[in-house]
């Protein structure tokens, strides 16, 4: 319920109705209240047109007290002349009148003793304010009218009668209904004084209202123009918008039976990624289908892979080589490759802050397990290989694990603090083609663990070149090598690619 006006929502939505409807050519030529319009409206808008009725009202009621409550001695042009002027100068007063009681004319004429007396005077409480109405057979426009008392002070009992009344009617037609919704912006102006029928419109929830100014005490004065990140279905319309009118009359009329929830007068959703649009035509960037299934076949391919030779290390586990090089590591180096494949399906679905953190996980700890196992057992070759012939070193896997946990734990508690100190954002990138791709963002935590990377994979580096001369069962420093080569160049390739 609007504040300004104590009258249900369902009333004012009738009453536009009934604004539509009611016409020149089809009002009810009577004197009942078939053609009133009962709403409550703020009258303060047309408070200073009231005043030549109020003007009209004093001086009646002065006139008649000095002509004794009668004004049979004064000319018929004189009221004439009265209400004319009223009328004249303003243009938003269509009429005036003034009506008196019967006794006012053909009364005693007598000349009465002089005397001297107060005179009534009226003010604004005091006149009447109709409901807006239809003035068929008249002025067959909108109007309200105001009535200012005409009093008159008796002599003999000194009390005040009621002898007239001096009316305006003023012209509705140049009101505009605002039907759009209330917003911040709305302030007192000559408009917001009768928002009775603010938040009436019936555009859709694709569409936002704007109002139409000018178009006079008339329903449908809005269009309804696309949201945001929709578009106007008809590309070839001069106006990108649905006029309120149309919705008016499709929706409000007798015979309709569709809801204004349906799906006509709304406006289609643009492509993915597009804050405007005219068309459906899209905005993001389109990657290369073929390339995108090319690369899934390798990357699935490597997957079963790893997970054959894991499968193999367990079977074979007694095998010489395969138990001088540490099952266990070996099947953990598995299980991280694994891990930093499956990174790169993160790349299809829809980019979020989610899916930037995901990735973050899935390559730097599979980095992580992968490469911790290997350069961990490295580490004990080369510890056990340059200690010397006279001393005896014993590194089981148990000791080995126990590093292992602390690289892993050092490991994560990094990208925890990455995630908490700067996460993941999305930001857009936009080539010269114009199309826009969402991309994630790391800040410079992401160089800094790179970096750490890097000398991680140095430090493997290193280990190999310590271990080169070590026995044939031992010696993997050249596949070592080769895996810390794949990893910068392999894994730069495929970042660019995708």
């Amino acid at each position: 319920m609007n504040p300004l006006f104590s009258v249900s929502n369902d009333v004012v939505i009738r009453a536009l109705g009934y604004v539509q409807r009611v016409k020149k050519d089809n009002c009810a030529h009577s004197s009942s209240s078939e053609n009133v319009l009962h709403l409550d409206f703020d009258h303060s808008l047309w408070i200073p047109s009231t005043d030549p009725a109020i003007r009209t009202a004093n001086f009646m009621s002065k006139l008649l007290a000095n002509a004794n409550g009668s004004l049979d001695a004064f000319p018929d042009e004189l009221f004439y002349a009265l209400v004319r002027n009223n009328v004249h100068g303003n243009t938003s007063i269509f009429g005036s009148a003034i009506a008196f009681e019967p006794e006012v004319f053909g009364g005693n004429n007598d000349i009465q003793p002089e005397k001297f007396v107060s005179q009534p005077v009226v003010s604004l409480i005091d006149g009447y304010w109709t409901y807006p109405y239809f003035d068929c057979g008249g002025g067959e426009i909108w109007m309200v009218t105001y009535s200012s008392p005409i009093f008159f002070r008796s002599f003999d009992n000194d009390s005040i009668a009621f002898k007239g009344a001096a009316t305006i009617d003023i012209d509705m037609t140049d009101l505009d209904i605002n039907q759009c919704d209330k917003d911040s912006a709305t302030g007192n102006n000559y408009q917001t004084k009768i928002d009775l029928f603010r938040g009436t419109h019936l555009c859709q929830e694709t569409t936002k209202c704007e109002k139409i100014a000018g178009k006079g005490f008339t329903t449908g004065a809005y269009m309804c123009v696309c949201l945001p990140r929709y578009y106007f279905p008809d590309k070839n319309a001069e106006i990108k918008a649905f006029s309120g009118k149309d919705l008016e009359t499709y929706y409000r009329s007798e015979t309709s039976t569709e809801n204004p929830e349906g799906n006509l007068f709304r406006c289609m959703p643009c492509a993915r990624g597009c804050e405007t649009c005219v068309d459906d035509s899209p905005c993001l960037y389109q990657s290369s289908d073929s390339l995108r299934l090319t690369m899934m076949a390798l990357i699935l391919l490597n997957i079963t892979i790893m997970c054959c030779l894991s499968v193999a290390t367990f079977i074979y586990r007694k095998v010489l080589v395969i138990k001088t090089a540490s099952p266990a590591f070996l099947q953990l180096m598995c299980l991280g490759g694994v891990l930093m494949c499956v990174e790169f399906f993160t790349l299809y679905p829809e980019i979020s802050v989610v899916v930037c953190s995901i990735r973050i996980w899935l390559w730097h700890v599979g980095f992580t397990v992968m490469y911790g196992s290997l350069i961990i057992k490295t580490w004990r070759i080369s510890v056990i290989f340059t200690a010397g012939a006279q001393k005896r070193v014993k590194l089981p896997d148990q000791a080995l694990f126990k590093r292992f946990a602390f690289i892993f734990v050092v490991a994560i508690c990094i990208i925890l603090g990455w995630n908490f100190a700067s996460p993941p954002y999305i930001d857009v990138l936009v080539p010269d083609d114009r199309l826009k791709a969402f991309i994630c963002m790391y800040s410079v935590w992401e160089f800094a663990v790179l970096g750490v990377e890097d000398l991680f994979l140095l430090y493997g580096g290193y280990l190999c070149f310590t271990v080169r001369k070590a026995p044939a069962h031992f010696n993997e420093s050249k596949h070592i090598t080769w895996s810390i080569y794949n990893a910068v160049i392999l894994g730069t390739f495929m970042a660019v690619m995708l």
